[in-house]
């Protein structure tokens, strides 16, 4: 159905088309394409690019081709097109001194295409506009004309021809080839369709549509092929006087139209039309067939009649029926033809409607109450259009059946008795259910009542009870509800210390929230471990100290005991221990410092001085973890040899023998690189330096790392490897090109990737 929204902008001028959306598009490539070739004369060629006008093969032989596009129009069945741009890319050209010769024809094939059976070509596409003389990767025709009359005759294919014109078609250097997929890009404009699914007060329009409002609110479905925005036109008339036709221009969205008829055009009794066209501003759908209907102000006169035999008008208490016992209403127009439905409503019986059983006749309903005491229903008789007819009020009494209770004050653990007294007659149980759970019967006694038996322990501070009663026959009456509610005594817990380390001892205080009788001990529990019973003081309340164990968060309560061993409810406090983390030191890699080397080892101390650790996980930069074992004293030393120069760490956690973490301790340290030293015996120590440009420069490289097989050296374009000789030293040479400054740069590294980072010198190169 429509959605009522009202659509601003409605104006009254009937010649006017709406504003233009933009045309659709699309480009397309080729159904199929092919080239024909003077030496093979009766053969297509479809691979390769498209090759167009002379060309000679691999053996130097002479060749003559055209390549023809085929393109499927049929999208284009029944549209607009406003321009079409073929655009083509030249993949090769003969000669880029040559001027473009290339041109593009209209072909009508009546058959295989072959050199030997070439179709007709019809008409020439104007040349491309703004193309280089070479390779072109955007040559683009225009062939708006030759596709709007294509369309036009109701052709469903267009084939194109490309060709060299004829006077330097043998020529080869005026040959040229095209990739196989040229666009046709093709902006056209379909026209949309009839509006559909008019609706009157959102309400679909049918034979006999009727409307009570002045001015009622008229709308269509509308829908376009293309995308974009859809706009249209309402018309209104009256049905016997059409030369008082009145259109707006609408502004459309969501795909529907929709406007209001014109003030004081609708008059009762009358009929009239509204109807619908879709506009896209390039073209007009059909007007839509009209929605045609019936003014109907006039509402029916008199209010109907209400009646029940259960349920009577005016009753008081006690009242009649009850909770859950259904009764029927009848309701009657009497008589009144217009009335063809009642709607009712009521705190017992919510919103209704119901159709007449003809024009001015009745309709039953039955309704079953779920509450009691004095209510009412309102009921108005209804016409075709929605006109409502005076409200007859109807008011009644509901008797109470939902029994009634006693309820007592509970304490922990002392047994007490709800007292229930049934108000459903001819009740034979009542049925109950605490906490939710399963339904329990108590028998009614001779005095219409019974007793149900409670005992609560500590744990829930209210439990939801509920009970009906139910007759011979299983009739249920009315609910009764209630929230039981149990004090339980919690003490008020608190503990000294919020973040205590793992070993500290903690004190958990329990002292009394409310005066409880007889209170002989607490228990106390901590982190769901075992409960301990601790007598009560002097001040009545107790504590108890509690060694911390492990990290984390911990959840410390106590509940009273009294003299019948009867607990109260859990009073509770927490705290959240903590695990120090260990210490990690080194002489050979101190913290925050540059020290050691790639390839020097460094060791590594752990020790735990908060609290006793069995064992230490470690890992150096992020790497693998490992573990080793605390010694007697609790600590531990590992040894690492770092391969690699740069900023380095170590984090290191403590593991206790039961097997909780300690918080983690990073060591951060920075190891020094060691790259080799540089030599050059023309760039002896103290001078003279012999350097020149065009000459052999020897340069010698001493690892300082030790097991280092290989030097990496440059001089600002890429790199090189020199080995490392029996004497410990690798040796490269270097001829310069030009006077100046030369950098070398120089590394090493050993067989299992250790580095020793890099050594920059600077040597001058003289003419």
């Amino acid at each position: 159905m429509l959605l009522a929204a009202l659509v601003g902008g409605l104006v009254a001028v009937p010649g006017t088309a709406a504003a233009a959306q933009n045309p659709n598009w699309t480009t397309l490539r080729p159904a199929q394409w092919l080239s024909t070739d003077s030496r093979t004369p009766f053969r297509t060629i479809t691979t390769g690019d498209a090759r167009v006008g002379s060309w000679r093969d691999g053996n130097g032989e002479h060749h003559i081709s055209k390549t023809y596009f085929t393109y499927d129009l049929t999208r284009f069945k029944g549209t607009t097109v406003f321009t079409a741009r073929f655009s083509a890319y030249e993949t090769a050209v003969g000669d880029c001194a040559k001027p473009r010769a290339l041109e593009l024809w209209t072909a009508k094939p009546h058959g295989p295409i072959t050199w030997a059976f070439q179709p007709r070509e019809l008409v020439k596409a104007p040349d491309p506009a703004g193309s280089t003389p070479c390779t072109d990767p955007w040559l683009v025709w225009d062939l708006g004309e030759i596709v709007k009359n294509a369309v036009a005759e109701g052709r469903t294919s267009l084939t194109l021809v490309a060709r060299i014109t004829r006077d330097h078609q043998g020529d080869v250097a005026y040959g040229r080839s095209l990739a196989t997929g040229p666009g046709l890009e093709v902006t056209f404009n379909t026209p949309p369709g009839t509006p559909t699914g008019l609706a009157l007060e959102n309400r679909p329009c049918g034979a006999e549509t009727v409307t009570a409002s002045r001015r009622p609110f008229a709308g269509a479905l509308v829908s376009d092929p293309d995308p974009g925005g859809i706009d249209g036109r309402l018309a209104f008339w009256p049905v016997d006087t059409p030369d008082q036709r009145v259109e707006y221009a609408v502004y459309g969205g969501g795909g529907s139209l929709a406007g209001y008829f014109p003030a004081d055009m609708v008059q009762d009794g009358r009929k009239f039309a509204f109807a619908a066209r879709a506009e896209d501003g390039h073209a007009n759908s059909e007007w839509s067939a009209p929605c045609v209907f019936t003014a109907d102000f006039t509402a029916p006169a008199h209010a109907p009649t209400v009646t029940s035999a259960v349920y009577r008008e005016d009753a008081g208490p006690p009242g009649d029926g009850g909770e859950g016992v259904p009764g029927e209403f009848t309701f009657d127009a009497a008589g009144d033809e217009d009335v063809v439905a009642f709607e009712y409503s009521g705190h017992a019986v919510g919103y209704g409607r119901v159709s007449a059983d003809r024009p001015g006749g009745s309709a039953r309903i039955t309704t079953t109450p779920t509450t009691d005491g004095p209510v009412s229903i309102e009921v108005s008789g209804v016409d075709r259009a929605g006109n409502r007819s005076p409200v007859r009020s109807y008011r009644y009494w509901i008797r109470t059946t939902a029994p009634a209770m006693r309820m007592p004050l509970f304490e922990l653990g002392v047994p007490a008795d709800v007292v229930l007294t049934a108000n459903q007659d001819g009740a034979t149980a009542f049925v109950y259910r605490l906490d939710d759970g399963p339904e329990q019967t108590v028998p009614v006694g001779a005095d219409r009542t019974g007793r149900v038996t409670l005992t609560f322990l500590a744990g829930q501070s209210e439990h939801p009870f509920e009970v009906w009663t139910v007759d011979a026959g299983g009739f249920k009456s009315g609910i009764t509800d209630w929230d039981i509610r149990v004090e339980q005594y919690e003490p008020m817990v608190t503990t000294d210390a919020y973040e205590p380390a793992v070993g500290d001892r903690v004190v958990v205080t329990a002292t009394p929230w409310r005066d409880r009788p007889d209170v002989v001990a607490y228990v106390f529990q901590v982190r769901e471990g075992a409960e301990v019973t601790v007598p009560v003081d002097a001040n009545g309340g107790a504590t108890y100290e509690y060694t911390v164990v492990a990290p984390g968060f911990h959840l410390a309560r106590a509940a009273s005991v009294n003299g019948a061993g009867i607990r109260s409810g859990w009073g509770e406090d927490w705290f959240d221990a903590t695990a120090p983390a260990p210490t990690a030191t080194s002489t050979d890699y101190p913290t925050g410092q540059e020290a050691g080397g790639p390839g020097v080892e460094g060791s590594f101390t752990f020790s735990s001085p908060h609290l006793p650790v069995a064992s230490f996980r470690y890992r150096f930069n992020g790497g693998e973890e490992h573990t080793v074992a605390a010694g007697p004293d609790g600590t531990a030393t590992v040894r690492w040899t770092p391969k690699a120069p740069g900023p380095a760490g170590l984090r290191v956690v403590g593991v206790s023998a039961s097997g909780f973490d300690t918080e983690p301790r990073y060591h951060s340290f920075a190891v020094k690189a060691l790259p080799p030293t540089l030599t050059s015996p023309q760039y002896p120590e103290g001078g003279p330096s012999t350097g020149k440009v065009g000459e052999p420069i020897e340069f010698v490289a001493t690892p300082n790392v030790a097991g280092s097989h290989e030097v990496v050296w440059s001089v600002g374009f890429g790199e090189f490897v020199a080995s490392v000789g029996p004497d410990g030293k690798a040796r490269f040479t270097h001829v310069p090109q030009s006077q100046g400054n030369l950098v070398v740069q120089v590394s090493s590294r050993t067989p299992d990737g250790t580095v020793s980072g890099t050594a920059y010198k600077g040597f001058y190169v003289s003419p």
